[in-house]
């Protein structure tokens, strides 16, 4: 008799434990995980373009799902871009943009006071793709 009576006390506690270690490994039913997304922010000059804006960098910023934008960010002054290095410098930009809608441009170019006028196609290009020009001169 005293045999009948540890089963059930075993049984009696070996469920609940089972229970309770399993519930990991029970599917929630909420559905796929929402990763929280945030932006980038690559801030580069006129000397260090080249080697921070690098097509691998972009790429890979591009290919995380958890970035929603990446935004190119100029510091310092540029005031030694006189016209044709603004075009070229926009030449350079253009395919690293290309790269995905997630890269968009913020903050301002100080260029040389009137030389971005002389180049109108590329300065409405800077500001379409979220720059601005000699901001610090506007009034």
């Amino acid at each position: 008799m005293k045999f009948n009576n540890v089963i059930p006390y075993k049984i009696k506690r070996i469920i609940p434990m089972a229970m309770i270690a399993g519930l990991p490994f029970v599917p929630t039913g909420c559905g796929k995980v929402e990763m929280e997304k945030h932006d980038v922010e690559i801030k580069f000059d006129d000397d260090t373009a080249d080697k921070i804006l690098t097509f691998e960098t972009l790429q890979n910023y591009a290919n995380d799902e958890t970035v929603k934008t990446i935004y190119l960010v100029p510091t310092g002054h540029w005031g030694g871009c006189a016209a044709h290095n603004i075009t070229y410098f926009r030449q350079n930009l253009q395919p690293r943009l290309n790269i995905s809608p997630k890269i968009r441009g913020r903050g301002d170019f100080d260029f040389k006071p009137g030389e971005a006028s002389k180049v109108p196609a590329d300065s409405l290009w800077y500001v379409q793709q979220g720059w601005t020009i000699n901001k610090n001169l506007q009034r």
